[in-house]
């Protein structure tokens, strides 16, 4: 029975880490809940206008969620970015390389398949 309890308080941590936090932005629309990925503010959290950068509907409304962080930790991130930025082109690459493999195995099986299908014919007209 404990171990049950301990289950389903873990659960609701689960679903409370989940949560993201709310605020309306001046225009009165909900302000989405962002992470920068500057140099000076690397992985800090942030709610800003939903229109911005568009400057004439821009209401102007930015609310940092995070505290500033440690400058180690700044360096730290901003080391990361590049490397981050270099797996999530390798990651496109070899999706477009394997949909490219699939379409090229396709076209042979078409390829193939018609000229059985013409094979087919032939003797069929013949016989």
């Amino acid at each position: 029975m404990s171990s049950r309890s301990t289950g389903s308080s873990s659960q609701s941590d689960v679903s409370k880490a989940r949560k993201v936090p709310f605020r309306r932005c001046y225009c009165g629309l909900s302000a989405p809940f962002s992470t920068s990925w500057s140099d000076k503010n690397p992985g800090r959290r942030y709610f800003g206008c939903q229109y911005w950068p568009n400057t004439k509907e821009d209401c102007g409304f930015f609310e940092w969620y995070d505290d500033e962080v440690s400058e180690w930790y700044k360096e730290v991130l901003n080391k990361l970015k590049p490397k981050k930025k270099s797996l999530k082109s390798e990651g496109t690459e070899d999706r477009e390389a394997s949909v490219l493999n699939h379409v090229r195995v396709m076209i042979g099986l078409f390829v193939i398949f018609m000229i059985m299908v013409l094979v087919l014919l032939c003797l069929l007209l013949k016989g």
